[in-house]
């Protein structure tokens, strides 16, 4: 073999096993390729997460406006989507909206009228009288959109709640009730529910002490309440337990 030939094929097989002539390694490429870039939406902070199941605030809040690669999707046992934008970096995806083209401009306007009619059927529920049904299913229905938002003690929200200041949200946005900020005040307010005779969509359930419970949700049916219910889980919608009964309740609306 003639020693250009032999020059030509070393070199090749140097490329093959990923080795330039020169002696120097090419750079490898990302191994998992980014889906989609994303932006934040939403008005304050968005808290990021070590994993999208039980994980643990990761010391880094995003800012609105800002954006992110995504390069994995999940959705949590509560059905919420989840993106990844780091290694160890899961967010909410509702606090986020898709960098989009042009193409897709009529998706995003059909979503803004969605929520246009919703925010105006909240305000419609304040206009119904006290007693009525329509208060009810506005707070049970804002109550269960706020599941899977972050729990900051003394927060007021939209994007992160207490126990007692999800209440107070709940209930003002949907309708147009003043709770007061505190467990100490709400419950004292609207009239005392027997807890052994059962609830109606809307009662305020507490845990604890008469006159200052350390725990309140809202009771949304079926056995179930929305609440905020720490750091790691945030606001849940949970079942009713015979362990973890409330020790009272109160009807407001």
């Amino acid at each position: 073999m003639k020693k250009s030939n032999m020059i030509k094929f070393f070199a090749a097989a140097l490329t093959f096993l990923g080795i330039s002539a020169t002696g120097v390694k090419p750079v490898k490429q990302p191994v998992q390729a980014a889906s989609k870039r994303i932006k934040v939406i939403s008005k304050q902070y968005v808290i990021v997460w070590t994993n999208y199941q039980k994980g643990r605030h990761v010391a880094t809040h995003l800012k609105k406006g800002s954006s992110h690669f995504v390069y994995q999707t999940a959705t949590d046992s509560m059905g919420n989507l989840w993106y990844r934008i780091g290694k160890k970096e899961w967010v909410m995806a509702k606090y986020f909206n898709q960098v989009k083209s042009a193409k897709k401009t009529k998706v995003k306007s059909k979503k803004t009228v969605k929520k246009a009619r919703s925010a105006a059927s909240l305000a419609a529920s304040w206009s119904a009288p006290m007693g009525s049904k329509a208060r009810a299913k506005a707070v049970v229905s804002l109550a269960k959109q706020q599941v899977g938002k972050a729990y900051v003690k003394g927060s007021k929200g939209p994007n992160a709640f207490d126990n007692a200041s999800l209440v107070a949200y709940v209930y003002k946005q949907a309708a147009g009730v003043n709770t007061g900020s505190s467990t100490k005040s709400q419950v004292k307010k609207g009239i005392a529910v027997d807890p052994s005779s059962g609830f109606a969509e809307g009662d305020l359930l507490f845990w604890g002490s008469k006159n200052k419970p350390y725990n309140v949700a809202i009771y949304v049916g079926d056995g179930k309440y929305v609440t905020a219910a720490g750091d790691q889980q945030g606001v849940v919608q949970a079942s009713l337990s015979t362990y973890f009964w409330p020790s009272r309740a109160r009807r407001v609306l």
